[in-house]
């Protein structure tokens, strides 16, 4: 047998440590006495290969014969994990895939979100794509033509290379438990970027008129998402973190309110309160006092609930982002003259906002980014008409005088 596997499975039938004879629901003790089948205890074995190339046997029990039969599944399925655990050259890929998100995914300190991404991209893309392969037969022509085919047979460039990073990954193991001597995934060729879409910011006339268009719309006022939209624009903040701000991180009598963690959906677990945001880093705002109007008259109207939530659901608890979003889109199916804003145009309006009157420096720190950089590519919409200079250009247009 190779090493991993099991041989046949026989399930036989015991009392007090004694074989039965018989068939069906009719069994007796070698001496012929009939046993009745709720005193029976049925064993299932078989033989399995570990990983040392040894072969030994494995059983398990329950009262009944499926039961049984059940448990000496899970056994050998838990065998096989411990068994896989040690990687070679011949270890398939989709091995070494489930070992490296167990062990180095699973238990690390990445963001929730980050490593349902990961494990999202390996067991959609990575496992089918390439799972079959032993690790010696994962060339970088192999990855290469993979990869080539999930971004221009596909389409799928963002997620090619999302699962090219992870590749990456967890070949490095391979190559750390000497399976293999190079990581081939480092040779193939990057997946190029695709062109960022241009930002586009809300100019204070249009801010001026959406907020209206939100206090007067009586189903978006019941679900607050005119006071939403206030606390997003008064500090830049993502929606999550929005969702997640505490009564106990608001100061309105210093106008401050303290960003400390946002709401995220593990998935098939729970919605929970992530008590860091995605920059790791708390952040403290001075809130302009349109916002802090809005809180003082929340802080009047709003149960603060068990968790002390500033934007509770409807039932005092966490609310969901994607259920926001949802409620967003039914706000523009009502004006479609907002067809083009989503929650993140705000935070893009912000970075504008404080780009313009300030820095960018300072568009960066409002933000919460540690380069600004990233805030001028993704958040900063590019002016329609440059800085005036004029009067430093003027300088070129002067005529000498005559010899």
């Amino acid at each position: 047998m190779p090493v991993g596997t099991h041989g046949k499975i026989t399930v036989t039938p015991y009392l007090d440590g004694v074989r039965l004879v018989g068939e069906g629901k009719t069994w007796h003790t070698p001496e012929g006495d009939q046993v009745p089948m709720k005193k029976i205890t049925w064993i299932a074995r078989c033989r399995f290969r570990d990983n040392d190339g040894r072969t030994r046997p494995v059983e398990a029990w329950s009262s009944t014969r499926t039961g049984a039969e059940q448990n000496l599944q899970d056994a050998l399925t838990t065998r096989k994990r411990a068994s896989s655990d040690k990687i070679t050259a011949g270890t398939r890929l989709e091995v070494l895939a489930d070992y490296w998100l167990r062990t180095k995914i699973d238990p690390s300190k990445l963001a929730v979100n980050t490593k349902q991404r990961y494990r999202y991209a390996t067991e959609q893309y990575v496992i089918p794509g390439l799972g079959g392969l032993l690790l010696r037969e994962c060339t970088v022509s192999r990855l290469e033509a993979w990869v080539t085919r999930e971004v221009e047979v596909e389409e799928r460039p963002a997620s090619a290379r999302l699962a090219l990073s992870c590749l990456k990954g967890m070949l490095d193991v391979a190559v750390r438990e000497d399976a293999l001597t190079a990581n081939p995934a480092r040779s193939v060729t990057p997946v190029p970027a695709t062109a960022d879409a241009e930002v586009k910011a809300l100019a204070v006339a249009e801010v001026v008129k959406l907020r209206a268009a939100l206090a007067t719309d009586k189903k978006a006022k019941s679900q607050d998402l005119g006071d939403l939209v206030d606390i997003l624009l008064a500090t830049g903040c993502r929606i999550g973190e929005a969702l997640a701000l505490r009564w106990s991180e608001v100061d309105l009598d210093e106008h401050v309110v303290y960003l400390t963690g946002t709401v995220v959906r593990e998935k098939g677990v729970r919605l929970f309160r992530q008590d860091t945001t995605k920059g790791k880093k708390p952040r403290g705002h001075l809130v302009p006092a349109f916002a802090v109007t809005m809180l003082e008259r929340r802080s009047a109207e709003v149960e603060p609930g068990e968790l002390d939530l500033v934007f509770p659901s409807w039932r005092s608890g966490l609310r969901e982002v994607t259920t926001v979003d949802k409620q967003w889109r039914e706000f523009r199916e009502r004006h479609p003259e907002w067809t083009w804003i989503t929650p993140k145009t705000f935070r893009k309006s912000v970075g504008t906002a404080v780009e313009r009157g300030a820095d960018i420096e300072a568009a960066a720190a409002q933000l919460g980014h540690s380069r600004s950089a990233v805030t001028a590519k993704h958040y900063v919409e590019v002016a329609a008409i440059g800085p005036d200079h004029r009067e430093i250009l003027e300088r070129f247009g002067g005529i000498a005088a005559p010899a």
